[in-house]
């Protein structure tokens, strides 16, 4: 065994480029401890632990500079470090839970419906999406998943169908400027308003986050043709 290690067989050991290993040099993180009388790079067994040290750091996906002050501040920085990369990573772990989980859900709804469009699924996915924690109760989850996943294709594409032709004769009254006090608008608005409660099976306070979920996400029901401003028409309709 060598006493020493010349820059290229370092990076064979190593499987790092001599440009790298230059580079490292450069910056000061990872400097030879010997040269020759011709000014070559001689690498010791001390150096290539530290390299071994180096290069477990940069597997925690550390910058060059933050591993530059690891090695030259000792271990009670690495300790600290070490536990913002294990945050770091059980946070990164919760997203892919969160990501896998909200997948299965919707290749399960997408098996529901026949010959889906990437355009439906696409809103599927981002109904799932999004964060419903803060307008329903995991007992109003679990009620709706309980309600669609009871109802046939049939009733729901038919209620889907009956919805949009719904809201699509609403924006029609809203853009001819028909006052949300007209009768024939007040009619349709309370008609939404069933439509929303067959949705949430008779539920009140279901339908009450239902309604402050898509106004305040207007997103998932843009699907719909349901917008803030066609929102905030129909719920003047409403008021007595």
């Amino acid at each position: 065994m060598p006493n020493y290690w010349t820059t290229g067989q370092l990076a064979a050991l190593t499987g790092l480029s001599i440009r790298t290993l230059r580079y490292y040099d450069q910056i000061g993180l990872f400097s030879p401890s010997l040269y020759t009388e011709a000014g070559h790079r001689r690498y010791t067994s001390e150096d290539m632990q530290l390299l071994l040290q180096i290069l477990v750091l940069k597997r925690m996906h550390l910058p060059l500079e933050e591993i530059k002050e690891i090695i030259h501040t000792g271990r009670d920085n690495l300790m600290d470090t070490l536990d913002q990369q294990i945050r770091r990573v059980n946070s990164e772990i919760a997203v892919q839970q969160t990501l896998l989980h909200q997948l299965e859900r919707t290749k399960q709804e997408a098996a529901r419906t026949e010959n889906i469009s990437f355009q439906e699924l696409t809103s599927l996915f981002e109904l799932i999406r999004l964060d419903r924690s803060d307008y329903f109760t995991n007992k109003q989850l679990e009620t709706m998943r309980e309600h669609y996943l009871n109802t046939s294709d049939e009733v729901l594409k038919q209620g889907e169908k009956q919805f949009k032709k719904l809201l699509e004769v609403l924006k029609d009254k809203h853009e001819k400027g028909v006052p949300p006090q007209d009768k024939s608008v007040r009619d349709l608005a309370k008609e939404w308003q069933k439509l929303i409660a067959a949705f949430s099976d008779g539920n009140k306070e279901l339908m009450e986050s239902a309604e402050k979920f898509y106004a305040e996400n207007p997103q998932p029901a843009l699907h719909y043709g349901l917008d803030s401003t066609l929102y905030r028409y129909i719920q003047a309709a409403l008021e007595e």
